[in-house]
């Protein structure tokens, strides 16, 4: 898989100006309130109410965006049950003095405790406010002439504070998934990256393993050939040539993810190499060509060629199986190498199983898949 296929397709501006978002949103909302006392009545205000409101209004505005630019992290702020509570205060209490001129803050604090408050503790408090808001203001209905009026009045207070609390709200919500699918996308292609990184490798260890091997025992055939048989000599040297183009061959096709291995060219290209090196090789029966079977036949054969001294090796082909047997094993550790630990996830990935057994010097490697239901 390349890894650009999964790299965000949106513009990253997008999550680096969030923040940006945010205050454009929600400082208007803190700041309405100060506005509103300044300018909102016929008579102009008195130096105390202007005063508290520039001063409240700054300290609630760099409480509630505290709040909010955390909350839109997925944290919470430190100690911010204390300043939620300030906030609070700040937005409540004043309310009693400035009038419905200071409502805008109210509707911060129940952005705030939705944001902050855990699980329904914060959903009811956020839906309560706008309650509280009406109530509140409920000096005003008086100036109404009718019940109606007056209900009509509650249920505007109750419908716009509770549509600004909900949309403040999902802002911050819309910006926590926006940072989470970023963080996800990333993740996705950090993954890929790695899983590339892995199957090169991978694809690498088990194609050149076996080519690298083939050119380091028919050349030193050929230099073994070359005193006392010069064409043979010539023709070893030519195959190594010929291999060495196949591996870079194989090596460019790995790079695209392009390069495919069939279960019978392995076989012959495995039985031949044996022969090369003098191994006696056995081929028994017949397999369900699978990609699977084709790579244990050439892990196999590296394995053989690079940590044995063997003297023959069977390979033996059944439905959905193929099993390996040589003698002369160096060492009783084999099989916790990097070339087994591809083949087993090769098999994995198929549905199959990989088991290696080592037993008076035989080592045997047998690879299983999940055969076709007619040749079960």
């Amino acid at each position: 898989m390349n890894a650009a296929r999964v790299t965000p397709d949106y513009p990253h501006w997008i999550v680096r100006r969030a923040p940006w978002f945010l205050l454009a949103l929600h400082l208007p909302v803190v700041v309405l309130g100060p506005v509103m006392v300044i300018t909102g009545d016929n008579r102009p205000p008195s130096t105390g109410s202007v005063v508290f409101a520039v001063l409240g209004g700054a300290a609630l505005a760099v409480l509630h965006l505290r709040h909010v630019f955390a909350a839109a992290r997925d944290t919470r702020p430190a100690g911010w049950p204390v300043t939620l509570a300030a906030q609070a205060v700040l937005a409540i209490a004043p309310h009693w003095w400035l009038g419905e001129n200071w409502t805008a803050p109210l509707i911060t604090i129940g952005t705030a405790a939705m944001l902050l408050l855990p699980g329904r503790r914060g959903r009811a408090a956020g839906f309560a406010v706008p309650v509280v808001i009406g109530l509140v203001n409920e000096w005003a209905l008086v100036k109404h002439n009718s019940a109606v009026d007056q209900i009509v009045y509650y249920a505007y207070m109750l419908v716009v504070s509770s549509v600004f609390i909900l949309a403040l709200y999902g802002t911050v919500r819309l910006i926590r998934l926006l940072n989470e699918l970023h963080e996800t996308r990333t993740e996705l292609a950090r993954s890929a990256v790695e899983r590339e990184r892995v199957r090169v490798s991978r694809d690498l260890h088990d194609l050149l393993g076996q080519s690298l091997s083939a050119i380091s025992l028919k050349g030193d055939l050929a230099v073994r050939l070359l005193p006392i048989d010069t064409a043979a000599a010539h023709t070893e040297i030519a195959a190594v040539a010929q291999t060495a183009r196949t591996a870079l061959h194989d090596m460019y096709a790995i790079t695209r993810d392009e390069h495919a291995v069939t279960l019978g060219d392995e076989v012959s290209a495995a039985a031949a190499l044996l022969a090369a090196a003098g191994i006696e090789t056995e081929v028994v029966g017949t397999a369900t060509p699978h990609p699977v079977l084709a790579w244990a036949v050439r892990e196999g054969t590296t394995n053989l060629l690079r940590h044995s001294d063997a003297t023959r090796c069977t390979i033996t082909l059944g439905p959905g199986t193929v099993e390996m047997i040589n003698d002369g094993v160096r060492s009783q550790q084999l099989g916790n190498g990097s070339g087994i630990a591809g083949l087993r996830a090769r098999a994995a990935a198929a549905g199959g199983t990989v088991t290696v057994d080592v037993h008076d010097h035989e080592f045997a490697l047998r690879v299983s898949v999940p055969a076709p239901e007619g040749e079960k």
